[in-house]
C-alpha cells in the first residue's frame, strides 16, 4: 500500500509488464506493445526491456532484440536469469556471432533446462549448446580464428569436443522428439571430430539402422552454417554422401579444424557399396 502510494503508478506498470508476458508467444506484435506502455509508465526498469527483446525475437527483429538485452542487462544483470529469457538471450548471442557470450549463457542454462515448458524445447538446448561449444573449439583451435597468429604455421590439431559430446548424449537421454534425428547425427558428426571413430561408426549404424533423418527445413541451431552439408552426408549413403561432404569441404569447411575428418569421411563414402540398382543417396 505504502509502495502505491509512493508510485501510484506501479499498479499500471506491473499489469503492463504481466500482460506483454502472457502474449509473449501468442501475440509478440502486442507483447511488444505492452511492453513499450510498461517502460512510458514507469520508466528505467529492466522488465519492460527484456520483454521488449523477447518480443522482437519472436518477431525475427534479432539486431532490435540484441540491443534490448543488453540495455536490460545494463539496467539488472540478473534480469534474463529465468530459464525462458536465458534460452533467448543465447539464441540472441548465438544468432548475432558472439559465440563465447552464447555458450557462456548456455553453460548456465543447461543444469536449469528442466525449468523450461516443453520437452521439445529442452532439447533443442542441449542441441544448440553442442553446436556453439564445437564453433567456439574450432575458434580456439590452433589455426583458428581466435588462435594465437604463430600457431597457424602449424597443421590444424583437432580441438577437443567432449563438452558438446557431453550435451548430446544428455538429450538423447531425453524423450523422443522431431530433434531425436538431428541430435544422433550431430552426436556422430561430433564423436568423429574428436578422434572417437570407432564410437562415431557405432552411432552412425544406429542411425542408420532406425532410418533416422534430419528434421524438415534448414536446422536453425548451427552455429557454423556449413555444418550443415556434414550432417546431410552423415544421412545420406552413396553419391549424395559424396556430393555432400564435397560441399562442405569445397567451402568453409576446407578450412576447419575438422577438415581431415571430412576428408576421410569423403573418401569411405566414395569407397562404400552402392546400393543395388541405384545410384546411392539417402
Amino acid at each position: 500500500m505504502w509502495e502505491l502510494a509512493r508510485a501510484p503508478e506501479l499498479g499500471r506498470y506491473c499489469d503492463l509488464v504481466a500482460r506483454a508476458k502472457a502474449l509473449l508467444v501468442s501475440d509478440p506484435a502486442a507483447a511488444k506493445s505492452a511492453a513499450e506502455g510498461a517502460e512510458k509508465v514507469l520508466p528505467g526498469h529492466a522488465a519492460p526491456r527484456v520483454l521488449l527483446a523477447r518480443a522482437a525475437l519472436a518477431l525475427g527483429k534479432i539486431d532490435d532484440a540484441a540491443r534490448e538485452f543488453e540495455a536490460a542487462r545494463t539496467k539488472d544483470p540478473r534480469s534474463v536469469e529465468d530459464p525462458p529469457t536465458m534460452h533467448d538471450l543465447a539464441e540472441v548471442l548465438r544468432r548475432t556471432g558472439k559465440l563465447d557470450d552464447a555458450l557462456a549463457v548456455y553453460r548456465a542454462l543447461v543444469p536449469r533446462i528442466d525449468l523450461l515448458g516443453s520437452s521439445d524445447r529442452r532439447v533443442a538446448v542441449l542441441l544448440e549448446a553442442a553446436h556453439v561449444s564445437m564453433a567456439v573449439a574450432a575458434a580456439r583451435a590452433p589455426g583458428g580464428a581466435a588462435a594465437p597468429a604463430e600457431a597457424s604455421s602449424t597443421e590444424p590439431k583437432r580441438a577437443p569436443l567432449d563438452e558438446a559430446a557431453a550435451y548430446l548424449r544428455e538429450a538423447r537421454q531425453r524423450p523422443p522428439s522431431a530433434l531425436s534425428g538431428d541430435v544422433l547425427l550431430s552426436l556422430v558428426l561430433v564423436l568423429d571430430r574428436n578422434g572417437d571413430r570407432v564410437q562415431a561408426d557405432a552411432a552412425l549404424a544406429d542411425a542408420r539402422a532406425s532410418g533416422v533423418r534430419l528434421r524438415a527445413g534448414g536446422p536453425s541451431y548451427l552455429a557454423a552454417v556449413e555444418d550443415k552439408a556434414c550432417l546431410e552426408a552423415l544421412a545420406a549413403e552413396g553419391a549424395a554422401a559424396v556430393k555432400s561432404w564435397e560441399t562442405y569441404l569445397a567451402g568453409p569447411g576446407g578450412k576447419t579444424p575438422w577438415a581431415a575428418s571430412a576428408r576421410a569421411r569423403l573418401e569411405a563414402a566414395k569407397k562404400a557399396p552402392r546400393p543395388a540398382g541405384g545410384k546411392g543417396g539417402p
